[in-house]
C-alpha cells in the first residue's frame, strides 16, 4: 500500500511539474507579441541616448564602427525632431570624429579631418528628393501602390495592426534569448514570404533578425543576414536609455573657425549624376538565346553601371542576367565554388537545396552575373546561350 501511495505521489508530482512547465511555456510572449510590445515601447519614447555598434559587408567593401546618438521629439519650432550623432570609432579612414546635428530646422554635418561642414534644411532635402524621384516609376511595392495606404485598408493605427500587416510579408519566429549588447534580449527572425516580396527582394534573399530587450521591451538590435548578393549588416545598442531628458544644447552646433561650408544637396546631386553615367558606347549587351520553359523578360534597367535584365518564370519565381564593366563587383563576400563557364574561370554560389544560385564570371572587360530562383544547371545553360 505504501509503495502504491509513493508511486501515486510521484506521478502527481510529475504531472504538476509538466503542467507548470506547459503553462509557463504558453505564457511566454510570441514573436508577434514581442514585436507589438517593441512598437508600443517605441511609441512611448520622447527622448533617448544610445551607443550603437554596427558592422556591414558589401560585395566590394566592409566597414564597422561605434556611434553615440541623442534624440528628442518635438524639439523644433514646429514640432520637428532633433538629433545628434557622433562617430566614436570607424574602420573607414577619416570617419571617426564626424558629427551630425539637427535642431529640427537645420542639419549640419562636420568632417573634422577636412574641416568641412555640410548643411541642409528640410525644405532643401524635400525638394532634392522630389526632383530625384520624379522619373522613377513606383508601380507596385510589397503588393500595393505607394500611396500611403495599406493593401488591407487604412494605414495601421495601432501597434497590433502594424505587426499584423508586417506578418503578411514576413513569417516571425522566436529564436530564444541571448545576452548581448546592453541587455538580455529576445531574438526574433523575420523571413520574407516570397510571393509577397518585390522581385528585387526575392533575388537578394536573406532574412532579418531583431532583438527585443527582455527588460523594457525596447528594440536593441537588428541584423540582415545571408543575402545571395553578399550584403550583410548588423547593429546593436551597447547602452540605451530613454525618457530621461536630453539638454537642448545637445542639438546645437557652432561652425568651427575656418571651416568650409558646403550645401549637402549640391554634393548629393554630383554623386547622383556620377552614379547615373551611361555605359560606354562600345559596350554591347548580350541576351540569352535559350531560356527555361515559361520564362519571359520583365524589364531591362541600369543599376550601378550594369545592365540588368529581369525575367519571370511561369510559377512567379524570378532570375536576373546582369553585365557591366569588369570593375563592377556584385559577387557575394562568402566563398563560392570555382567553375568553368564560356571557356573562362567563374564562381558559383548555390543554396544547400539547389533552389537558388548565382553564377559570375568575367570575359575581357565585361563581367557577368546570372542568379535567382534557378538551379546551377539552368544558370550554365543560360550563360552558354548568351549572344
Amino acid at each position: 500500500m505504501k509503495h502504491r501511495k509513493r508511486n501515486l505521489t510521484i506521478t502527481i508530482g510529475v504531472i504538476l511539474i509538466v503542467s507548470l512547465a506547459l503553462v509557463a511555456f504558453m505564457l511566454q510572449p510570441s514573436a508577434a507579441d514581442l514585436l507589438t510590445q517593441a512598437l508600443e515601447t517605441g511609441e512611448s519614447i520622447t527622448d533617448g541616448h544610445a551607443v550603437i555598434e554596427f558592422e556591414a559587408t558589401m560585395p566590394e567593401d566592409a566597414f564597422s564602427g561605434t556611434v553615440e546618438l541623442w534624440g528628442k521629439l518635438n524639439a523644433g519650432a514646429n514640432g520637428e525632431p532633433a538629433f545628434r550623432l557622433e562617430i566614436l570609432e570607424a574602420s573607414e579612414p577619416g570617419a571617426a570624429g564626424v558629427v551630425a546635428v539637427s535642431d529640427g530646422s537645420q542639419l549640419r554635418i562636420w568632417h573634422p579631418e577636412t574641416n568641412t561642414v555640410f548643411t541642409a534644411t528640410p525644405e532643401e532635402m524635400k525638394q532634392f528628393l522630389t526632383e530625384a524621384m520624379a522619373d522613377y516609376e513606383f508601380d507596385q511595392q510589397f503588393g500595393h501602390e505607394l500611396d500611403g495606404e495599406s493593401p488591407h485598408g487604412d494605414h495601421p493605427d495601432t501597434a497590433e495592426e502594424a505587426v499584423a500587416e508586417l506578418l503578411t510579408y514576413f513569417t516571425a519566429e522566436r529564436m530564444g534569448t541571448e545576452d548581448l549588447w546592453a541587455a538580455t534580449a529576445y531574438k526574433i527572425r523575420l523571413v520574407p514570404i516570397p510571393e509577397q516580396m518585390p522581385d528585387e527582394v526575392r533575388a537578394a534573399g536573406g532574412f532579418i533578425n531583431v532583438w527585443v530587450s527582455a527588460d523594457n521591451k525596447a528594440l536593441v538590435g537588428a541584423e540582415y543576414a545571408e543575402s545571395m548578393l553578399g550584403f550583410a549588416a548588423k547593429a546593436g545598442a551597447t547602452s540605451l536609455e530613454f525618457n530621461q531628458g536630453v539638454d537642448a544644447e545637445r542639438f546645437t552646433f557652432e561652425i568651427p573657425e575656418g571651416a568650409q561650408v558646403v550645401k549637402l544637396v549640391d554634393v548629393m546631386a554630383v554623386a547622383a549624376a556620377e552614379a547615373s553615367q551611361p555605359l560606354p558606347e562600345a559596350f554591347e549587351t548580350l541576351s540569352p538565346a535559350e531560356l527555361p520553359e515559361g520564362a519571359t523578360l520583365v524589364d531591362e534597367s541600369q543599376v550601378r553601371g550594369a545592365v540588368v535584365q529581369r525575367y519571370r518564370l511561369a510559377d512567379g519565381s524570378t532570375f536576373t542576367v546582369a553585365q557591366g564593366p569588369a570593375d563592377i563587383n556584385y559577387q557575394p563576400a562568402e566563398m563560392g565554388d570555382p567553375v568553368s563557364v564560356r571557356g573562362v574561370d567563374g564562381t558559383l554560389f548555390a543554396d544547400s537545396d539547389g533552389s537558388r544560385a548565382l553564377l559570375s564570371w568575367t570575359e575581357g572587360e565585361v563581367s557577368f552575373w546570372i542568379g535567382g530562383d534557378l538551379s546551377a544547371e539552368d544558370l550554365f545553360a543560360i550563360a552558354e546561350s548568351l549572344r
